[in-house]
Parts: structure tokens; C-alpha cells; sequence
């Protein structure tokens, strides 16, 4: 009895040992591991009213969603102090990206989807030299 209770009380202090340790792990972090919902259902939900997706290609590109939010994450704050690295980083995230999307959607449903990208990536120009210097 004396070294079932001495084996279960080391077992326990191991247990616990390692929980704490998991948690400083993620302490650094902001927010969760876990990519919000919210924002892969609304990215998803956006893109099928685009695109117009049949569920099939709805739930692969939730997926590839919930990777890319999670992983754009994750480059933002590894990388928060070195903004060239970052910007290479999420570059090829986007290849990334974009290449899983050519195996979900169709032909004309990827044309729209880089059209779309490419209307989100030009900057806007400030109308009547709003924001410029002078």
C-alpha cells in the first residue's frame, strides 16, 4: 500500500509538472493556440458568396482557412521584430495559399479568387491629396 501511494504521488507531481509546463509555453503567446471560429467561418462564409463554392469545396477551403489563419498568426507574432523576415514569411504563406486553392476550386472560380486578391492588394490612392504631405 505504501508504494501504491508513493507511486500514484509521483505519478501526480509528474502530471502536473509537465501541465505547467505546456501552459508557460502558450503564456507567451497572445490569445489562444486555437484559431477563433468566428474568423474562419466569416473568411469562408465570404469567399463562398464570392466564388459561389458547393459544400464540397466549402469544407476543404474552411480547412485551408483555419491553417492559414492559425499560421498568419503565428508568423505575426514570431516575427513581430524582424519585418523582412515576416514579409517573407507570410509571401510564402500566400504561395502556400494560393497553390491549395488551385486544387480546390475550379478554373473560372480561381480566376475570380486571384482577381479578387489582386482588387484587395492595390492600394487605394487618397482623393484630393488626403493623407499626402504638403
Amino acid at each position: 500500500m505504501k508504494y501504491l501511494l508513493l507511486t500514484l504521488t509521483l505519478f501526480f507531481c509528474v502530471a502536473f509538472s509537465a501541465l505547467a509546463q505546456k501552459k508557460d509555453k502558450y503564456a507567451e503567446m497572445p490569445g489562444s493556440e486555437e484559431v477563433s471560429e468566428a474568423r474562419v467561418a466569416d473568411l469562408t462564409r465570404q469567399m463562398c458568396n464570392q466564388l459561389h463554392l458547393n459544400e464540397a469545396q466549402y469544407i476543404r477551403l474552411r480547412a485551408a482557412n483555419r491553417i492559414k489563419l492559425a499560421r498568419l498568426d503565428e508568423i505575426q507574432w514570431q516575427y513581430k521584430d524582424n519585418a523582412a523576415q515576416q514579409h517573407a514569411k507570410l509571401a510564402e504563406l500566400e504561395a502556400q495559399y494560393e497553390a491549395e486553392c488551385s486544387r480546390i476550386l475550379t478554373p473560372s472560380q480561381l480566376s475570380m479568387f486571384r482577381n479578387q486578391q489582386q482588387h484587395d492588394d492595390v492600394p487605394r490612392q487618397p482623393a484630393n491629396n488626403e493623407g499626402g504631405l504638403g
